[in-house]
């Protein structure tokens, strides 16, 4: 089973590109935001606990979100890959993650595309983005923002702490057309199913 982490600030395209890469590929797309929405929109109570965090723009804390995670990861068992999509954000997402995959026999952390882009254009996106699909973090100008610094101070260098992962980061510039981004993806995810 291949696992390929999307990572980059909110608003870069990440969704839109595990969307892609799921259907072309086959594989199952994980995507810690939708499924916090799902519950918020189900008023259960993990979507009223993950609400309190996602509309002040900063990050539900890493025990309910892996937690999250190790149950969707087993309702995966037998796919040919899974699209990790927001996930992991912190240092310690990272170890639960390898910790789930090893403790249920599902391999390893493959590859890591890693999306950078212009804090102006991510602000501009997401504006335009809430304006469409009425999402509360998206739409307030002040939680866009902080999403954007909290994306910063947490998250932007969780992979840099450890050398082990320098030959699995493939950085894209999300600001080029989906398109383009979509090919590059499928030319990686292609190269590395046929070396193993």
């Amino acid at each position: 089973m291949i696992h390929i982490i999307l990572f980059g600030p909110p608003g870069c395209g990440k969704g839109t590109q595990a969307k892609i890469i799921a259907t072309k590929f086959g594989f199952s797309h994980l995507s810690t935001g939708m499924i916090f929405r799902n519950h918020m929109k189900r008023k259960t109570d993990l979507g009223k606990t993950a609400s309190f965090y996602i509309n002040k723009g900063i990050l539900v804390p890493d025990m309910i979100t892996t937690n999250m995670l190790n149950i969707e990861i087993q309702k995966h068992f037998y796919e040919k890959g899974i699209i990790y999509d927001g996930y992991p954000r912190t240092r310690n997402q990272i170890f639960s993650l390898e910790k789930a995959l090893k403790k249920f026999c599902l391999g390893t952390i493959n590859i890591i595309f890693y999306f950078y882009i212009q804090k102006n254009l991510i602000i501009d996106r997401l504006l335009k983005r809430g304006k469409k699909s009425h999402r509360n973090d998206d739409t307030n100008i002040i939680t866009v923002q902080r999403r954007i610094e909290e994306y910063n101070k947490e998250t932007s260098s969780i992979w840099n702490s450890d050398p082990k992962w320098k030959n699995n980061i493939i950085k894209l510039n999300a600001s080029l057309s989906v398109n383009s981004i979509s090919l590059l993806i499928e030319e990686k995810i292609k190269n590395f199913l046929n070396k193993n």
